[in-house]
């Protein structure tokens, strides 16, 4: 039995992932049984060559190859759906999330919680990147079923059967802390480093973009509902000009300026229209995307170490 698993999504990582495996084996040795599991997410500078490597050299590594770059989230959902770990880390390539604090976030998992995320005291991002990112906490805390507060990311630990759960997700957009809070509200945090790497992010505004509409329309229904509000609110408020305008015409005989107050109206009203008409169409996009069922990953190869075959045949 493997006692502990490791997912760590790579993209472009060649020049990390021997400097995270230094660091993180140490602290994976000490739980026992375990596994490293790196997911090459359509890397194109070598990066799964520099996995096999590795996998040659430690039988603990597991490295998986994405036949092309599906995204960090659907890298990480195919990590935990190749994990055999009855405990799962997930963390980003680099190196910001300290290996060295994963026992702190093992322990607090010990007092009960199904998942525990580490929370950064201070991120080592640009202000642009920390601007977005409060961005995305804040509609996360809004939508979302958590109770989480402060600066969350992609280094947490699992319980088995959460990550069972979460990998059953049908949906071509993959947000994985959306998933984990549709499977449980007990979840908990710790307060851990956040390093500054040298690694360049490749998180790009058209990213932070696509991430955003992914947690707004394929976890909530509230764009939708305030849709409703606004159409609601715009028509009340034309059916209170216009009963306006009539009552001066007929009791004042004030004259009514057609051309000005048409305009108005028709910019007014088209512009809610056509906005709202967008995000309806994002919706019908994506209910036609799951309708055709496309996948969230596909692996093409694996390189598993003689420890964990062994441990998949039991």
């Amino acid at each position: 039995m493997i006692h502990i698993s490791f997912v760590i999504p790579v993209y472009n990582g060649a020049m990390m992932v021997e400097r995270l495996y230094e660091r993180l084996a140490p602290v994976a040795k000490s739980f026992g049984n375990y596994e490293m599991i790196f997911v090459d997410d359509g890397s194109s500078d070598g990066s799964f060559s520099v996995l096999t490597a590795l996998r040659s050299r430690d039988s603990n590594v597991c490295a998986v190859q994405l036949t092309r770059n599906f995204g960090q989230h659907n890298a990480t959902l195919a990590g935990l759906s190749s994990a055999l770990g009855e405990i799962i880390v997930t963390l980003d390539q680099d190196l910001q999330n300290p290996p060295e604090e994963i026992p702190r976030l093992l322990e607090k998992l010990s007092e009960g919680y199904d998942v525990v995320y580490g929370l950064a005291e201070a991120r080592a991002h640009n202000v642009f990147r920390n601007l977005t990112s409060d961005f995305s906490k804040w509609i996360s805390r809004k939508i979302l079923a958590t109770a989480l507060k402060g600066n969350f990311s992609s280094f947490r630990v699992l319980r088995r059967w959460v990550a069972d759960e979460v990998v059953k997700y049908k949906s071509s957009y993959t947000y994985i802390d959306g998933l984990i809070s549709w499977t449980t509200t007990n979840v908990g945090g710790v307060i851990v480093r956040n390093d500054k790497s040298d690694f360049e992010s490749h998180y790009t505004f058209l990213r932070l973009i696509n991430h955003g509409l992914n947690l707004l329309v394929n976890f909530s229904i509230k764009p939708l509902q305030i849709a409703s509000l606004v159409g609601a609110a715009s028509a009340i408020f034309g059916l209170i000009g216009a009963a306006v305008l009539v009552a001066e015409k007929v009791l004042y005989g004030v004259p009514v300026q057609g051309w000005t107050s048409l305009m108005v109206v028709v910019l007014v009203i088209g512009g809610v229209q056509i906005a709202f008409l967008g995000l309806i169409g994002e919706y019908t996009g994506r209910i036609l995307m799951n309708s055709n069922s496309s996948p969230k990953f596909v692996i093409r190869e694996i390189k598993k170490g003689t420890r964990r075959s062994a441990a998949k045949r039991k």
